[in-house]
């Protein structure tokens, strides 16, 4: 299953096993050892999710990195564009299809005013289908009806801490209108977020949720 294939990496970084491939989503402050990635996916800039450091040290020659236009610039190499809506035509790691989702914020103000994330600076989550079975990662975002374009996934990554992202009840409903096979937790554990979130989460969810370890540093 899916599922037993991601390691959560703390906070909104996973890793997930696709056959002998490795695929990262938003590593940030990765343990030690961690093997090279073969694919990377950023879902926008903020440093907790694109930290260059990270994608440095996992990279090899023939790692393939996806992010968003505003990210991609700062990045050489195997590196790709997308927008939210957008689909990548073929596979850049073999076994895995990569589409974009859109993600953004539509009540997280800071004290302008302003949203966090705005729904026209381009950030995503991605939908992957990975040998077969699909994987939603929200990225940083509210309760949106773009959602509705991954309902059914096998397994969604949902943010629950509530500051920049969806509360534990707002991840809730997220979950009803998705109705994943089991939903994970993220956004919570390192500096944001607690596991009190993610046990909030799991409690108000209409779906199976994994509370998921952090993986050894």
């Amino acid at each position: 299953m899916l599922i037993d294939a991601i390691d959560w990496l703390g906070h909104s970084g996973f890793r997930v096993r696709a056959g002998r491939a490795n695929v990262y989503i938003d590593p940030y402050r990765v343990p030690d050892g961690a093997p090279p990635a073969d694919l990377l996916l950023i879902t926008h800039g903020h440093y907790d999710h694109f930290s260059p450091q990270d994608v440095e040290r996992l990279s090899t020659r023939d790692t393939w990195v996806v992010a968003p236009a505003s990210v991609a610039e700062r990045l050489s190499g195997n590196v790709v564009s997308i927008r939210p809506g957008e689909a990548l035509d073929g596979e850049l790691v073999r076994g895995v299809q990569v589409a974009a989702v859109a993600a953004y914020n539509t009540s997280k103000r800071d004290r302008s005013g302003n949203v966090f994330h705005p729904p026209d600076a381009g950030f995503v989550g991605y939908d992957l289908n990975v040998r077969g079975e699909r994987l939603y990662h929200a990225g940083d975002t509210d309760v949106i009806p773009e959602m509705d374009d991954v309902a059914g996934v096998d397994v969604a990554l949902l943010p629950v801490s509530g500051h920049y992202v969806m509360t534990a009840g707002e991840a809730a409903e997220a979950a009803r209108r998705i109705q994943p096979r089991v939903a994970v937790p993220m956004h919570w554990g390192e500096h944001i977020g607690s596991r009190a979130d993610a046990e909030a989460f799991a409690e108000r969810a209409p779906v199976e949720v994994r509370i998921m370890e952090r993986a050894a540093r």
